[in-house]
Parts: C-alpha cells; sequence; structure tokens
C-alpha cells in the first residue's frame, strides 16, 4: 500500500511539474524597438500596448501562430506580437553599430533598440537623427536644404510632428537614468602610459598621436607630447586620494559622473530643433527630430570642489547643469573661476603673486568633482609655481609643429601637507595661430593627479578665443 501511495505521489509531481512548465511557456526577448502588443492575433486588433528591444516574454507556442505569437510578461498581462520581432536570445549592445562608427555599408544600425537596451542621452540623440534621416519628407528635407539660394532671413519653418516612440523616449530620459558603460569612455591614463608614448619618437607621428588621442581627446597636438616628454614630475608616493573612483574630473558633464557614482542624470527639453548661423559651420539645423534646446542634469547633486590661488578649497553642490544649444561660450580657461581672463593670460605665477590683493582674491586654479564632502582638513593646501623653463625643440620638430610651446612650467599642489604632492599641473606658452600678439601666451595645461600613490594625466584644460 504505501509502495502504491508513493507511486500515485510521484505521478501526480511529475504532472505538476509539466503543467508548470506548459504554463510558463517558452521564454523569448523583444527584438524591435518598440513593439505593438495587440489584443488579437490580426495585424488590425487593438493595440493594448508596446514592449521595448530586449523585454523578457513567455510564448505559448500552442495558441500561437505563424505570423502572431500568443505572449505573457509581466504579472499576468497577455497579447500577442508578431513572430518576427521575437527571439530566443537577448541582444546584445557589441552586435550593433553606433553613430561613431557607422558607415553607408552597416546594416546593423538600429539607434532605437540600442537606446531600449540601455538608455542615455547620446543613444537619445542618435535615434532623433535617425527618425530625422527616415521619416522626414522629402519636400521638408528639399526646403531645409541649405545651398547657394539659400537665404537666411527667409529660412522655412522646421515642420516635425509627434512620433510616439520618440516621445516614449524622451520621457525616460526626463525620469532619469544611469548612463551605461560606453568602450569611448577612457579613465585617466597613468604618467608613464603617456610619457612612454611622447618618447616613443623624436617628431611624433600619426601611429603615436592616434594613440595618445585614446588615451585624451586632446592630445592630438604633436608638439604636447614634444613639451611632455621634457617634464620633471614630483616623486609619486600614497597621499590624499586613495584611488581615482574618488573624484571626477573638472570636465566631467552628468553623463560621466552618473557613470561613475552611479548617479541619475535627467534631461529637460527647452524648445525644438532650430537654425543655427554660426559661422565656421555656416547655416544648419540644430536638432534631434523635435528636440533642439534641452538642460542635462544630475538628480542628486554631488560636491564641486575648486582650489583657490591662495591654497583654500571651497566646496559647494553641484548638479553639472549644462544646456545644450544655448550659447554658453566663454573667453578663457574652463577649469578656473574666474567668466574670463583679458589678453594677455596671466600665467599661473603672475596669478599667485597676485593673489592677495581683493580683486584676485577668490580665483580658483582648478576644480574637481567628490560624491560627498572632502574629509577635514587642516588649513590650506601648499600650492608651490616653478619658474618657467625653455623647451627644447630641433629644427625639423621646430617647423613641422602645429603647436610649438616655447616655455613651461611646473605648479605642485599638496591638500594635506604631508610632503606629497596630490596635484600637478603643467602649464605651457604659445603664440597661438588666433592670436595678433606676438608675445607667448600661457595656452595649456595639463593636469595630473596622485592616486593611490601613482600620477594619472587628470585632464587637459586649453585657453582658446572660445573657451567652449
Amino acid at each position: 500500500m504505501r509502495k502504491s501511495l508513493s507511486s500515485v505521489l510521484l505521478l501526480v509531481a511529475g504532472l505538476l511539474c509539466n503543467f508548470g512548465q506548459a504554463q510558463a511557456g517558452e521564454t523569448r526577448w523583444v527584438h524591435g524597438s518598440w513593439v505593438n502588443v495587440r489584443a488579437k492575433p490580426e495585424a488590425n486588433a487593438e493595440v493594448l500596448t508596446h514592449l521595448v528591444a530586449n523585454t523578457q516574454v513567455q510564448m505559448d507556442a500552442a495558441a500561437s501562430s505563424a505570423k502572431f505569437c500568443a505572449i505573457t510578461w509581466g504579472e499576468g498581462q497577455q497579447g500577442f506580437i508578431a513572430c518576427n520581432l521575437l527571439g530566443d536570445k537577448a541582444l546584445r549592445l557589441e552586435d550593433f553599430v553606433d553613430s561613431y562608427n557607422r558607415s553607408s555599408e552597416s546594416t546593423n544600425y538600429f539607434p532605437a533598440r540600442t537606446f531600449w537596451m540601455a538608455p542615455s542621452f547620446r543613444r537619445l540623440q542618435d535615434a532623433g537623427s535617425y527618425f530625422q534621416e527616415t521619416m522626414l519628407s522629402p519636400q521638408q528635407k528639399l526646403l531645409e536644404t541649405v545651398d547657394s539660394k539659400f537665404v537666411w532671413d527667409k529660412r522655412p519653418e522646421l515642420k516635425r510632428f509627434p512620433i510616439p516612440e520618440f516621445e516614449a523616449m524622451k520621457q525616460r530620459m526626463m525620469a532619469g537614468v544611469i548612463e551605461p558603460a560606453s568602450p569611448y569612455f577612457k579613465p585617466p591614463a597613468p604618467w608613464e602610459e603617456l610619457l612612454k608614448l611622447a618618447k616613443s619618437e623624436e617628431i611624433p607621428g600619426k601611429k603615436t598621436t592616434d594613440a595618445t588621442v585614446r588615451l585624451h581627446s586632446s592630445l592630438f597636438y604633436t608638439g604636447v607630447l614634444v613639451m611632455l616628454r621634457q617634464l620633471d614630475l614630483p616623486a609619486a608616493a600614497p597621499s590624499y586620494f586613495k584611488s581615482l573612483d574618488e573624484l571626477g574630473r573638472p570636465s566631467a558633464n552628468p553623463e560621466e559622473i552618473s557613470r561613475q557614482y552611479q548617479i541619475p542624470y535627467a534631461i529637460k527639453p527647452v524648445s525644438g530643433p532650430y537654425w543655427d548661423n554660426y559661422e565656421p559651420a555656416g547655416i544648419n539645423v540644430i536638432g534631434w527630430w523635435d528636440l533642439g534646446k534641452v538642460d542635462v542634469f544630475l538628480q542628486k547633486p554631488v560636491i564641486k570642489n575648486m582650489l583657490m590661488l591662495d591654497g583654500r578649497i571651497k566646496s559647494a553642490s553641484s548638479d553639472l547643469k549644462y544646456s545644450l544649444g544655448v550659447d554658453s561660450c566663454k573667453q578663457g580657461f574652463r577649469f578656473i573661476g574666474s567668466e574670463d581672463q583679458a589678453e594677455p593670460v596671466k600665467s599661473l605665477a603672475q596669478r599667485k603673486l597676485e593673489s592677495l590683493k581683493p580683486s584676485t582674491k577668490d580665483e580658483a586654479i582648478l576644480y574637481f568633482y567628490t560624491r560627498t564632502d572632502l574629509p577635514p582638513l587642516h588649513g590650506s593646501a601648499k600650492v608651490t609655481t616653478q619658474a618657467p623653463f625653455k623647451l627644447q625643440y630641433d629644427s625639423k620638430a621646430k617647423s613641422n609643429t602645429f603647436e610649438h610651446f616655447s616655455q613651461a612650467s611646473i605648479t605642485t599642489i599638496d591638500i594635506d601637507k604631508d610632503g606629497i604632492a596630490d596635484f600637478v599641473i603643467a602649464e605651457a606658452w604659445h603664440r597661438g595661430v588666433m592670436l595678433d600678439s606676438v608675445t607667448h601666451q600661457p595656452a595649456y595645461r595639463v593636469i595630473f593627479v596622485n592616486a593611490g600613490g601613482r600620477w594619472y594625466l587628470f585632464d587637459i584644460d586649453q585657453y582658446l578665443m572660445c573657451g567652449c
């Protein structure tokens, strides 16, 4: 009797298991970007909702047809979806190209799908541009074409219509996202790696400059490498910053800080696309479908730490907001506190000598971001600027270098005054091709940070006629 009962129980357990498997169905993933889920397996049936790329669903094969698959997802939600928009594996970002490496032959460029797979502001822009490329009428495209007959005063109206998927994308970004990992973002490079490249060739060629650009986008001038290999940074040892993760770069935007600290950032649309008549670029339409001017900001502020000329550190909360499409061009170095610097530009040494004057007391050398307040410091940082030294170029390098720097100077910053530098700013002079004056002026600053006892190229700050 016991044996017979055990057999029955095993049979019932097996049936229940099989029933559970049948109820669960077969796992599938949505492969479209914004897929209609219909109430019935018919092309014109009511659309219940939309599912985005890589949404996991369960497919009921018995209730499906060749064209429409019966699915369930979420908390018991049901409907029908076109079977050709389902796959048996999740989509992978690495299987798609993006706007950075797209070519005319690319057949795997689907910016809407990649947006839903890993939402970001750049992917929203890519999707908007793609909608403009594929959904704008030929007549409107022709109206917006700038040619020799184009008259600025008679520029046509930029007409767009709502695209439900793009509206949903904007809502997603307005709600806030954490910036996903990117193959294009490179963490600060170790100084020894940069120095090795700088010393690899007497006159750096394309192979070397390409390699250094991958370390930092502003390292494409051969003269910068010639200058860098003549720098003598102080010895690094463990000091105030234990790792690079502790601090964000001066040039970091909300997207970068979001990725680094896992803080959501969001957008706020301000206006639609607009005509722009910026002289170097000519007349253009600026925008991504019906999106033009946009505010981008962190949803939770971080701490902006400004290192002043006299060694004080002034800290305040910041959401790193920037307004895309709004002219915020400023003269001078970007990573300082003042709005601009009058010509001729003063070096750090000159400015430090004047730091006791009331007009310059609150000027900054640089700033950096931290997630929370810095640990308490006893007094101001020690700031030391060396006398400038002349840079050496042979005649061939001098004649073939676009950016020829005449001299450089090193400024060290010891935040906790333990005798070990925490920042180094290498400042270089040159007579820029856009400057009328023949006087050589400070034009380039390379900022290094000591993290965990190792120097890293933290950021680069250039003086431009427009510091944007």
